[in-house]
Parts: structure tokens; sequence; C-alpha cells
């Protein structure tokens, strides 16, 4: 079922949509879609009546995301449950609401709370939705989840489990794992269209039961979380040796790169997340086990000799084969990315094209995410250089970058003091692809508009030719035919009097832009009128 197949919009409830999992859900996906009408962010939280409020709903962090989304949007703070104690709207590209609605207004109700929560959440919200609303969650494990929204769902509801296999800090999910559990009461046709919705957005979409989840996250969770914490606080035990984890770095092999960094992603994560991971019942037997096996090796490599290669030999005979032919290409493809990460920024600086980079500290909780936008000047394996001529007037951008867009600034008399700024690497959040920067530029930058006179004949398809030359020239952003009014030259002979209106980026010479499109247009045997 393709998700534009259906038509009408159903409103959706997110509660504990202040943060976290279920705020990045709305942020990029089921806020960009026509499928979902108004979206409500529930929570315990205070209300960020500023829009500059930590901690709040919704949290600072999100205010700009959620102003770009096409839907209203309204946040409410919940008081006993499911009393909707305080409202307010949020400022977005659709209409502001008026007013909150009621529970049975919400065709779609999103459960995004902590694991303990999960109980209090479905027997406060669920008893007030109407037939034919569905309820799905998005916690780790699913029994829990199931049974207390199949217990406080009325009739007719349709309740559906659900389990990203990923946190917030990914930035789509592009090659991400989504689980769906489906129920016997699950509506089938709310199914087809989020599976499709999801895998229309590059997702992969696995089916189970909660049992089956919960059995295999139970060893996913509990195991990896574990051994990313080992090996943390093995390091900081190091210490006690002379090692420090900064200094450490400089010697990193790609195995220990990625190890490092996902135990750094642990430790910047959410401690209480990883907390109920560990405290599940059950998990004590993995930890155990994994203590286990760690001592065994540890007993065979003191050994020496060739105790070393039979033990090593003992843990990878039970994995040869196609069983571990997917995760090893993975970890292919990661070494690369790392690589390629580098590789990207040293073409930049090569090729001196215009880079955006966006900053963020990924451990202060209060920091901001900040554009430096320029040149790569300088790339090393801790930090990036990046040399910036920008002026910011009233909401537009005028860079200067290459020679061209110096001479525009000059031209333009805008003031721009040159900067270079040293970027720490483990500070960049991304570097926008060549097509984001020129969505960027058509978003920011004060743009030219120019008109070119024509001389054509009828049969020819201006508005064709039009299209044409904007794509071909990249300094133009958009171009339309227009027909003057009162314009009769030579009409009597077949002929049509055209004007081409063409917008040109603010950065590119307007002057020798309209030379290379008037040159086009006479190759194409098109006049122009002087």
């Amino acid at each position: 079922m393709n998700p534009s197949d259906r038509t009408n919009s159903k409103d959706l409830l997110v509660v504990g949509g202040a943060d976290g999992i279920g705020m990045w859900l709305v942020k990029r996906v089921l806020g960009k879609v026509p499928e979902v009408g108004r979206i409500t962010l529930a929570d315990v939280k205070p209300l960020n009546a500023s829009g500059t409020e930590r901690g709040h709903n919704p949290d600072a962090n999100h205010v700009a995301e959620l102003r770009q989304l096409p839907k209203p949007v309204d946040v409410v703070r919940l008081e006993n449950g499911s009393d909707f104690a305080e409202w307010a709207a949020v400022e977005t590209g659709a209409a502001v609401p008026s007013g909150p609605l009621g529970l049975e207004d919400y065709g779609l109700v999103m459960l995004a709370v902590p694991e303990d929560q999960i109980e209090l959440a479905c027997s406060a919200i669920l008893p007030g939705l109407k037939s034919g609303a569905t309820v799905f969650d998005v916690v780790s494990t699913k029994t829990r989840a199931m049974a207390a929204m199949l217990e406080h769902a009325p009739d007719g509801v349709g309740v559906l489990g659900t389990h990203p296999l990923f946190g917030p800090a990914v930035p789509d999910v592009i090659g991400q794992t989504f689980m769906m559990v489906p129920t016997e009461r699950t509506d089938v046709a709310t199914y087809d269209w989020l599976t499709s919705l999801l895998r229309s957005k590059g997702a992969i979409v696995e089916e189970t039961d909660a049992e089956t989840h919960d059995r295999y996250m139970l060893l996913v969770q509990t195991l990896a979380h574990y051994a990313y914490l080992v090996f943390g606080k093995t390091l900081a035990k190091a210490s006690d040796l002379g090692y420090t984890f900064e200094e450490s770095l400089r010697y990193s092999t790609p195995p220990y790169s990625i190890l490092a960094a996902f135990t750094s992603r642990i430790i910047g994560g959410n401690p209480d997340l990883y907390a109920q991971i560990q405290g599940q019942a059950d998990s004590d037997a993995l930890r155990s086990m994994f203590v286990e096996a760690a001592g065994e090796l540890a007993g065979q490599f003191a050994q020496g000799g060739p105790e070393i290669l039979a033990a090593i030999e003992e843990v990878v005979k039970p994995f040869r084969g196609s069983d571990v032919a997917r995760a090893y290409a993975n970890s292919i493809a990661l070494v690369d990315s790392v690589q390629q990460s580098y590789r990207d920024l040293h073409e930049r600086m090569e090729s001196k094209e215009l880079t955006i980079v966006q900053v963020r500290d990924p451990f202060s909780y209060d920091s901001t995410v900040r554009l430096h936008v320029g040149i790569v000047t300088d790339v090393d394996g801790h930090s990036v250089e990046i040399t910036e001529r920008q002026a910011v007037v009233n909401g537009k951008w005028y860079l200067a970058y290459d020679e061209e867009s110096e001479s525009v600034l000059k031209k333009a008399g805008k003031g721009a003091r040159r900067n270079t700024v040293r970027i720490e690497r483990r500070n960049i959040r991304r570097v926008f692809r060549p097509e984001e920067t020129r969505e960027w530029r058509a978003t920011n930058l004060d743009h030219h508009q120019r008109d070119i006179a024509v001389l054509a004949d009828e049969a020819v398809d201006m508005a064709h030719i039009c299209s044409v030359l904007t794509r071909l020239n990249s300094h133009v952003l958009s171009g339309e035919a227009l027909k003057p009014e009162g314009a009769q030259w030579l009409s009597s002979y077949g002929m049509n009097n055209v004007l081409l209106r063409f917008t040109i980026f603010g950065d590119r010479d307007p002057q020798a832009c309209v030379r290379d499109l008037t040159e086009s247009l006479r190759l194409f045997g098109i006049r122009t009128r002087q």
C-alpha cells in the first residue's frame, strides 16, 4: 500500500513527546506526510513558552525543526496521567491551532514514555480513545507494553507494537531497522500504511512477536551495552598504568576507533535507558556468561605459545560461513565510512568548493547547533580548519568564497571580515552534501533577478527552453517565461515577444550569468532584444 493512497489524515498524539525518539519520529518522519494531520506533543514536563527552555516541552533543541513542519503542532502538559493541565500552540508552517483537542479526536497515539511508565500511560490515556483509532508504542521491550495496551485500549481501537532499533542521534531512518509487532487487534490498513511509509523512507522493517522480540533484545542490548561499558571502565582503570584515552586516539587502529566511538556513544547517551536495559530480568545470566568467557580467554592467553592461537581458533570456528557475512560486510562499510569522512573533507579542501559544516558539542546539553559556511583550508586527524567571509543582513547571507563571490560581495557593498576557525572533528555533526548546500544557498542568500527579452517563433515552447536553461546553468536558481502586456512586436509575422525572468544565486555574478544565458539562447536560434 502506497502511503499517499490514504486520503483521510489522522491527528497524532505523542505521549512523552517533549524529547527522545517520539520527538525524533515527529520531526523526521510522521510530521512530513499528508496522512498525519495535527500533532500534539504531550508530556509531564512544563511547557516551553519562550521557545528557549531546556528540559521543557518541546525542548529548545527541537523548536527550529518543528517550525519547518507543514502541519499544525501543539503541546500539552499532562497532569494526573491524562488531564491536559496546560496547552500551547507551536509555530509551524501551517495554521496555528486555536485550542486543544480531546482524546477522542486522535486517530493515532504514539506511546514514547519510559518503560516503567507504560502501564500508567496506558491506563490514563487509552480508555478515552474512540473506535477506529490506533495506539502504538516505541519502548524497548514488547511483552509488558503489549499487555498494557491490550488491557486498556477499548474495543475497536487498534493495537500495534513497534521498536525503532536506533536512537535520536541518527539523521534519518535510511538503513535503520524498525521492528513491528502486530497483534490480533492491529488494524491492517494502518499497519500496511506505516510499514510502507517506513520502507519508502529507507528503513529496514522486520516483523516478529513480542516474546521473540524481547528474548533477542535481551541478548542484543544487554550484551552490546555491557561490552561497551566494560571497555569504558577498563580505559578508565588504564589511567593507573599511565594511559590516557585522548592520547590513545593518536595511535588508533580502525577496530579500536570503532570500539572507542561506540563506547563514547554510550557515554554520551541516555543513562536511564541503559540502566533499564541492564536491569531486565535474566540479564544477569548474560553478563555472567560474558565474564566467564572473558576469564576463560584470559586464562588461555596467559599460558602463551600455541594456546593463544588455539583459543582464538576456538572463538572463530563457530562463526565461519554465511552466518557472519552480513556483520562482516557491515564492519567493512563502517571502517570505510570513517575513512570516507576524511576523504570528503580532503576533496573539499582541494576543490575549494563552498562547504557547510553543522557543529555541536555532543557532550554539552546546553550547546546549540551552529553552521560554519566557508572553504576548508586544512584537515588533520583531529580537526578541520574553515575560512569564512560572510555578512548577515536582515536574515540574508552574503558570502565570499571564490573570486566571483568576492566580486559580488564587493559590488553589494557588504562589509565582511575574513575569519578562520578550527573545528574539533568530534563536534562535527555532519557536512552538507552538495545538493544540501545548494538548497541552503537557495533559502538563505539574497538573490538577483534578471530579465531577458527574446523574439521567438510561435511554435517554440519558450517555457520549456527556460526550464532547460535553468537546469543546465548551475548559477540559476529558477526561471519562468512571461508574456509582457501589450507585447505585439512582429506578432503579425508569427513571432512572439517573450520575457524570460531568471533568479540567479546571490553569490554569483548576475551580469556574467546573463551573458551565458544569452549565448545559450542564440545557440538555440533564439534572438534576444538588446
